[in-house]
């Protein structure tokens, strides 16, 4: 048996993973394992930082509003799942799009998966925002309460405030819980995806 690599030369082992005969110049050893060139280098792929933010837009959007959509958005109590699906997505389709075979780095994937539910964030805040006549009614029956509005007084924060006040610390609340639970779903993607 020959050397993949130098057809000229004999092989003194294979690789591990693909099983490509190799000669001594060619043989990589990590960890008492026996490597080919190409298997050695899909250990962790390198990405362009650029080439994340298709498919963390795409994803996003399409986690955002799933998240917001009436009856299926009630999923996402259970541990954010649209937006954790959301950030393996992304993950899948940046491996998918660039023809990536084996694991990108742990911190691009948490990267990708993260921008994926900030994105699905600004959605749902959106949507939040736009959907507050509801919320707004009932803020103000609460508000007619002399307690309330004493505690506000005392506070500095007219009555008209609270409601926009509630609504931007929940739009907070958004964006930092769907960043780690979207980083957390393409992290566990890029250990479950190979391609």
């Amino acid at each position: 048996m020959y050397c993949y690599y130098h057809p000229d030369k004999p092989s003194v082992a294979q690789c591990v993973i693909c099983g490509k005969n190799l000669c001594s110049e060619c043989i990589t050893v990590k960890e008492g394992q026996n490597y080919c060139r190409d298997c050695l280098q899909m250990g962790e792929i390198s990405v362009d930082t650029g080439k994340i933010f298709v498919p963390a837009l795409a994803c996003g959007v399409l986690a955002g509003l799933l998240s917001i959509a009436p009856i299926i958005g009630a999923l996402n109590c259970v541990f954010c799942l649209w937006i954790v699906l959301g950030g393996g997505l992304a993950v899948y389709l940046l491996k998918r799009l660039n023809n990536i075979k084996g694991k990108i780095s742990t911190g691009k994937a948490a990267l990708t998966g993260g921008l994926t539910g900030f994105i699905a964030s600004l959605i749902s805040s959106a949507y939040l925002f736009l959907s507050t006549e509801e919320f707004d009614y009932a803020m103000n029956e609460a508000m007619r309460s002399p307690e309330v509005q004493e505690a506000l007084r005392e506070a500095g924060i007219e009555a008209g405030e609270i409601t926009g006040i509630i609504l931007v610390g929940v739009a907070i609340v958004y964006m930092i819980l769907f960043s780690i639970f979207g980083g957390l779903g393409g992290v566990i993607s890029n250990e479950f995806t190979k391609k």
